[in-house]
């Protein structure tokens, strides 16, 4: 008899147990958002067509071809880049190192 019951306590434990183990922890709550769905993908847009656009800017226009009179073509530069400054001191060739 002591052997049927060991079995037939450990199945009304689990039974009993099962609903607590069953029930899940309440959801993390979500917090509200700042701007609509709508707003976020026109400021998207707005700075990816601000990127495209100093994209073309940087971009260097080129002139139609030409052919010079000894025969070279020669495209010129409409936008040319401007002079960069060297920030290095200018370099005195009469102290070489020995």
């Amino acid at each position: 008899m002591k052997a049927k019951a060991i079995p037939l306590a450990l199945a009304v434990g689990v039974l009993c147990a099962a609903p607590a183990f069953a029930q899940s922890p309440s959801p993390a709550p979500i917090p509200p958002q700042a701007d609509s769905p709508e707003a976020v993908a026109r400021d998207g847009i707005a700075k990816l067509l601000q990127a495209l656009k100093l994209f073309v800017d940087n971009l260097p226009q080129y002139a139609a071809p030409e052919i010079d009179a000894q025969g070279n073509i020669v495209i010129r530069r409409l936008n040319p880049p401007t002079a960069r400054r060297d920030t290095a001191p200018p370099r005195n060739d009469d102290s070489l190192p020995l």
